[in-house]
């Protein structure tokens, strides 16, 4: 009993960290956003990791080879006040809290148009990719238009099924070879499937709600672990006494 309790403890712990660790979901997204564009385009038109002439390092520079066709896609986690939006209870918690993740949501995407937009270098629109698509749809749906500025800082905001959507249109381009006169076309009026993509997004975010039923469920063994281990002892503790006084 021991044994397992102490195998549980420490799985609990490390999935745990895993959630709670900002450096580690970052990492997490990175990856996950490296293997979709991996896996939608071919690797000569992807550049990770790259370092622009100002210093900055973007996840990923999607280079078509025109100055004006090489967009800069990075991936920024903004979910720990978008998880306290959902939790709040009170009005006053979430008009706080709505607040402090939009605020989060505008300060990347600043940061991306300030960091990976450099006239004569790259194209004049960038990508942010969030990786949870209840974020993204939170964002999506914000009454105080999130989409609409990150648009005036040039901007694209993306979610795992919206980025799919889009490489995969970027994907039958590439078979023409005006594909590097087209390619900011594409990224300006990827909205027209935005029906398709919307489904998709819904149906990854089902998926998503499932992960997070999984991570309760986990929570709710250990919980079960505990008591049982806990009422295991008491049993060892009557047992002990009973055998103390037979042998009285």
């Amino acid at each position: 009993m021991g044994y397992m309790q102490s195998s549980i403890d420490t799985t609990f712990k490390s999935f745990q960290n895993m959630l709670d660790d900002k450096q580690e979901r970052g990492a997490f997204s990175e990856v996950e956003l490296e293997k979709l564009l991996r896996d939608r385009l071919p690797s000569n038109y992807l550049k990770f990791q790259e370092t622009l002439s100002n210093g900055k390092r973007v996840d990923c520079l999607i280079d078509f080879g025109d100055i004006n066709s090489r967009i800069g896609v990075d991936s920024k986690f903004v979910l720990d006040n978008f998880k306290s939006l959902q939790e709040s209870e009170s009005k006053e918690d979430v008009k706080k809290y709505k607040k402090l993740f939009e605020d989060d949501v505008m300060k990347n995407v600043k940061k991306i148009s300030s960091d990976y937009i450099i006239a004569g270098e790259t194209a004049p629109h960038a990508i942010m990719f969030v990786r949870s698509e209840n974020v993204y749809r939170s964002i999506q749906n914000n009454e105080n238009d999130l989409m609409g500025k990150a648009r005036e800082k040039n901007v694209l905001i993306v979610s795992p099924s919206y980025l799919w959507g889009l490489l995969n249109t970027l994907r039958v381009f590439l078979k023409d070879s005006e594909m590097n006169k087209k390619a900011q076309t594409i990224i300006k009026e990827i909205g027209l499937i935005g029906k398709d993509i919307g489904r998709l997004s819904e149906r990854t975010a089902d998926i998503e709600k499932k992960f997070n039923l999984v991570t309760e469920q986990f929570r709710n063994i250990k919980v079960s672990t505990d008591k049982i281990q806990s009422r295991a002892e008491k049993i060892q503790d009557i047992e002990g006494v009973k055998f103390e006084e037979i042998k009285k």
